[in-house]
């Protein structure tokens, strides 16, 4: 291996703020972007093996396609390792076109939501050399580097066609370190985050739930050696960066992990601030105090809906009363809570709609994330829903933010759930309780203010009727 070897982490332009992170796409709601885990650790990969890694964010650089080009053709990389999203999938499709008519010698590789289910075609139509299945893996840098045997995860051409690596086996991952310094200086913006810079983390790879809506259910479980996740957190700390969000789907899944992670955690002033997610059957009163202890200020908890009978429908496999007994949890240990829902699933009318809402409401998390019901590939949500004939199975753009498309479920048309969902967000952010709350908690960090005001008005002029 020698340091002449160069590979380029690509976050692709876009004509809008897109996020193509983590086998999940969609446009920004309000303006906000974080450094891509994809990126990060196929970047620990690459360094691994010695290749000299260099990055381009063109969507929070707002660079346009021509810029991105020129970028990396001026970077002199070998190889690109490209995010490629449902959201975006045309426009991809249109810069990868070029991208191979203006460096055809460069090797790329893609990772996305998109390429999971048709990452085949991208690879015979000549778009991506490679498409990876699970960015953790060292699959790509391998591929990169001219291997063609024992790689795991990856699509690639090969003489006698195009081939599909099967995943790897094993329950542990080892990434390596994530070239943090590569993305810190980015004008990153996360409503949640009381500090910048923040970083990207991630301990585990996929989850072992089973929710029919979430391609998180469809990746093989994975874990990180702790060792490594505390070599990780030390760089960051000689990086200067003190908050970070960790992107692991559930925090928690196993205690006694979760408990040793917090143990890496520094006390005191010296202590991260960090975002998580976590289901309400992971934490109680305990684990979130030690938590709060160890700096974690805000906590995504999946609400999904109220109605009992589409939360065994959808293998949630939690009860409302246990979403009560977590929310309530995290307000005693003074963690600010995020409930994220989704409109138009399997079955729901609109007054099951309007019932989510008074639950929500009356639950009174400090922060609302409504969602629409997408069949991502590889899910059962999106079997179902081809097989009821209200989506092709060649379906590739989506948008489960509900800004771009939304589409219709057995019971309700695009209108009336893209209607919902716009009275959803005012009827939460517009109550007296919320606004008077937001504005007493952030009177101390003025920055973080003026953050979740631009995001707020920017957030309800979309929901405006």
């Amino acid at each position: 291996m020698t340091s002449t070897r160069r590979a380029l982490l690509l976050n692709p332009p876009g004509q809008k703020t897109y996020i193509r992170d983590y086998y999940c796409s969609k446009l920004s709601r309000t303006g906000y972007t974080f450094p891509p885990i994809d990126l990060l650790h196929a970047g620990a990969q690459f360094d691994a093996q010695g290749w000299h890694t260099q990055a381009i964010d063109a969507i929070v650089d707002q660079m346009s396609v021509a810029e991105t080009l020129s970028a990396i053709e001026a970077s002199g990389a070998q190889v690109v390792f490209t995010l490629v999203g449902a959201v975006s999938v045309d426009e991809d499709a249109e810069f990868l076109k070029a991208l191979r008519t203006r460096a055809p010698q460069i090797i790329l590789i893609g990772s996305g939501d998109v390429l999971r289910e048709h990452g085949q075609q991208w690879v015979e139509a000549g778009l991506l050399d490679a498409v990876t299945l699970d960015f953790s893996t060292d699959a790509a840098v391998r591929f990169a580097a001219g291997e063609r045997k024992n790689l795991s995860d990856l699509i690639y051409k090969t003489d006698s066609g195009t081939h599909q690596a099967p995943p790897r086996s094993g329950k542990t991952i080892q990434v390596g370190l994530p070239p943090h310094a590569l993305f810190k200086d980015k004008p990153y913006r996360f409503p949640f985050a009381t500090r910048t810079p923040f970083a990207s983390v991630l301990t585990d790879y996929g989850c072992p739930y089973r929710c029919t809506f979430c391609v998180m259910a469809q990746l093989t479980y994975h874990t990180r050696p702790l060792n490594e996740v505390a070599a990780e957190l030390n760089s960051l700390q000689a990086l200067g960066i003190r908050e970070f969000a960790l992107w692991d789907q559930t925090f928690a899944i196993s205690r006694p992990r979760a408990l040793q992670f917090l143990e890496l955690l520094p006390s005191g002033k010296n202590r991260f601030g960090w975002t998580c997610f976590t289901r309400p059957d992971c934490i109680d009163d305990e684990l979130a105090k030690m938590m709060s202890d160890k700096g974690c200020h805000t906590v995504i908890m999946g609400v999904e809906t109220a109605k009992a009978e589409t939360l065994q429908v959808i293998h949630k496999d939690f009860s409302t009363p246990q979403m009560r007994t977590a929310f309530a949890a995290c307000r005693r240990a003074g963690l600010e809570t995020v409930a994220t829902v989704i409109v138009g699933l399997p079955g729901e009318t609109k007054s099951d709609i309007e019932a989510t809402m008074d639950f929500v409401c009356d639950l009174d998390p400090d922060y609302l994330s409504v969602h629409t019901a997408i069949p991502r590939a590889g899910t059962q949500l999106r079997r179902q829903m081809v097989a009821d004939g209200l989506v092709s199975e060649q379906l590739a753009n989506m948008d489960q933010s509900g800004e771009t498309s939304v589409l219709s479920s057995d019971t309700l048309s695009p209108e009336t759930i893209l209607h919902m969902r716009k009275r959803f967000n005012r009827r939460f952010y517009l109550r007296p309780k919320f606004l008077s709350r937001t504005a007493w908690r952030n009177l101390t960090n003025p920055r973080r203010l003026l953050e979740q005001l631009r995001q707020g008005f920017s957030l309800l002029r979309k929901n405006a009727r």
